[in-house]
C-alpha cells in the first residue's frame, strides 16, 4: 500500500511492561499472554489516514534488559516520537520510569518539544495495582508528559495514545513547514529589496 509520509515512533520500558503486547494489539488487533521477551530490537507498521493523507506508523520495539540498553539508546535520534511504559502493578517499573527519561534527554532536547514523548501505564485490566493513576498522573504533569492508561489484553486506551503521539508529530511538522515558508519569502522580500536598492544606487552614479 502506497502512503503520503512515514512516522518513526520508539516505545522503551522495563522488560516485561507489555511493550510488544501493545505493539501487536494496536498493529495487529492480537493479544498473546505467552509473548517471550524482545531480543534486540524488532519493529511493527501500521497505515493510519489522517487528515486525508495515508500515514505509515513504524514503531520500534526494544528491549528492555540491562544488556540491550545500549543498543536502545542508539535508536533514540531516529525516533519522532517516544512512547515510555510502565506496569501498573510493577512499582519498580514506575521507579524506573526516571532511568528512561534521563536516557531519552542524553539523546534528545525533549523539553524544547521538538521530539514528543507520552508516558503509558499498561495492564489496567489487572485489579491489583502498586501504582495509583493520580501518582502517576502527578509524576507525568512533572515531567511535561501528557499520561495514558492502556491494557494490550483488551486493547483499552491504545489506539488513543498512539494517535495523539502521531498527531503531535505531524502539528509539529506542519509547524515547522510553515515556519520554513516564511522565513523563505522573507529572505525573497530581502533579496527583491536589496536588488531594487542596488539598482537606484546604479542609476544615481551613472552606471546604466
Amino acid at each position: 500500500m502506497n502512503y503520503d509520509q512515514k512516522v518513526q515512533l520508539l516505545i522503551i520500558g522495563d522488560s516485561t511492561v507489555g511493550k510488544t503486547s501493545i505493539l501487536s494489539r494496536y498493529t495487529n488487533g492480537e493479544f498473546n499472554p505467552h509473548y517471550l521477551a524482545t531480543v534486540g530490537l524488532d519493529f511493527f507498521k501500521k497505515d493510519e489516514v489522517f487528515n486525508g493523507k495515508t500515514i505509515r506508523i513504524k514503531i520500534w520495539d526494544t528491549a528492555g534488559q540491562e544488556r540491550y540498553k545500549s543498543l536502545t539508546q542508539g535508536y533514540f535520534r531516529n525516533a519522532e516520537g517516544i512512547m515510555i511504559v510502565y506496569d501498573v502493578t510493577n512499582a519498580v517499573s514506575f521507579e524506573n520510569l526516571k532511568y528512561w527519561i534521563q536516557s531519552i534527554k542524553t539523546h534528545i532536547d525533549i523539553d524544547k518539544g521538538e521530539v514528543p514523548a507520552i508516558i503509558i501505564g499498561n495492564k489496567i485490566d489487572i485489579f491489583e495495582r502498586e501504582v495509583k493513576k493520580e501518582d502517576a498522573e502527578a509524576f507525568a504533569k512533572e515531567q511535561k508528559f501528557n499520561y495514558f492508561e492502556t491494557s494490550a489484553k483488551n486493547g483499552d486506551g491504545i489506539n488513543e495514545c498512539v494517535k495523539f503521539l502521531v498527531k503531535t508529530i505531524l502539528r509539529n511538522n506542519n509547524d515547522k513547514e510553515e515556519e520554513l515558508e516564511k522565513k523563505f519569502i522573507q529572505i525573497n522580500k530581502e533579496n527583491e529589496n536589496n536588488n531594487k536598492s542596488s539598482k537606484k544606487m546604479d542609476k544615481c552614479c551613472g552606471k546604466d
